[in-house]
């Protein structure tokens, strides 16, 4: 896939950290699978992946939790 940033990379299979934000909460998840441009470092996380990490984040929000730090493990999302 040609890097929609950059123009001028292609992507690889690699993985990286996803930071998300939401009502004063911050949710790191490490080693999420992603496409990397060989370029710029741009990463592209799968639309399934994206929505496994925001259904964790919405659970870590009803929990009242302020901030964790997880891995990614593929699969049914497991409760926060």
């Amino acid at each position: 896939m040609k890097c929609a940033i950059c123009r001028h990379g292609t992507t690889r299979e690699g993985t990286t950290t996803v930071t998300f934000e939401r009502d004063g909460m911050t949710l790191v998840v490490k080693e999420v699978p992603a496409r990397i441009c060989t370029n710029c470092g741009e990463d592209y996380v799968d639309e399934k992946v994206a929505h496994e990490i925001m259904e964790m984040a919405g659970r870590m929000v009803k929990s009242g939790a302020l901030v964790d730090v997880r891995r990614y493990v593929p699969g049914p999302a497991v409760p926060c």
